[in-house]
């Protein structure tokens, strides 16, 4: 996992080689990645998992994100999962998220709750080879344009969480003129 958008960029790329493809996918309600850059809308699936570099529509410019309903049964060779705001850790659960307007809803329904932990089942199962997770850095109440839907300390849990688990921070293993010069 890395908590860098472009160091997943770079590890993504480095990981791609040869033939494989390399994608960024995020959960439909992960709404808040647009702060960060990230749309979670694709233009259109079929130019996102057919086409290649440099038709910037393409999965491997690593511009945009497929949800769990683009890429639902297909899988690229390496992901890139973004998390979003609508699941996070808090501790010794998982805290379930909707975004509405300009803040999150915590979700309560079981069922409901259910769904969005399997979002992310489902996009930690995309990558037939690697998945690298970023985990945004978020806003803290001490920066000068604080954004209260993305708090820093609610990511940090997660990447905390997540170490934990086993997920170690991603160390590039090769050099970066390599990573870089894919594009």
């Amino acid at each position: 996992m890395t908590r860098d958008l472009d160091a997943l960029r770079a590890a993504l790329r480095s990981l791609a080689r040869g033939e494989r493809r390399a994608g960024l996918v995020a959960s439909s309600g992960a709404r808040r990645l647009r702060a960060e850059g990230l749309g979670v809308q694709l233009p259109a699936v079929e130019n996102w998992f057919l086409d290649r570099w440099p038709d910037v529509r393409a999965s491997d410019a690593l511009e945009t994100t497929a949800t769990e309903y683009d890429c639902q049964g297909l899988e690229l060779d390496v992901v890139g999962l973004c998390w979003g705001g609508d699941l996070l850790w808090r501790g010794d659960r998982w805290s379930v998220q909707r975004f509405s307007g300009t803040r999150w809803n915590s979700v309560h329904h079981v069922q409901q709750r259910e769904f969005f932990v399997n979002k992310y089942r489902v996009l930690l199962t995309r990558a037939r080879y690697e998945t690298v997770i970023w985990i945004p850095r978020g806003s803290d109440a001490a920066d000068e344009f604080h954004d209260p839907t993305r708090p820093r300390s609610a990511y940090d849990a997660v990447a905390e969480f997540l170490g934990q688990c086993g997920a170690g921070e991603w160390r590039a293993t090769v050099p970066v003129q390599r990573a870089v010069g894919f594009l």
